[in-house]
C-alpha cells in the first residue's frame, strides 16, 4: 500500500456518476503577507456510492477525535 500525503483539502464535484476529491500541498509560504501558496497534488476519484460508504465509515474515527479534543 502506498502513503498519500496531502496538507489541503481543495475542491469536491460530482459528475458522470463519481466523486472527484481534490487535494493539495504547500508550495510556500509567505509570512510576511501572511498567505500560502498551494499546488494541486493528488485526486480521489470514487463512485458516489463508494463515497457514501467511505463517509459513514469515517464519522466513526472522527467522532473519537472529537471525544478526545484532538
Amino acid at each position: 500500500m502506498t502513503d498519500l500525503f496531502v496538507d489541503r483539502f481543495m475542491r469536491f464535484n460530482v459528475g458522470q456518476g463519481v466523486v472527484r476529491l481534490d487535494f493539495a500541498r504547500v508550495e510556500d509560504v509567505d509570512g510576511e503577507k501572511n498567505e500560502i501558496k498551494m499546488s494541486p497534488s493528488s485526486r480521489v476519484v470514487k463512485t458516489v456510492g463508494g463515497f457514501m460508504r467511505f463517509v459513514a465509515q469515517a464519522n466513526t474515527p472522527k467522532e473519537k477525535l472529537l471525544e478526545q479534543s484532538v
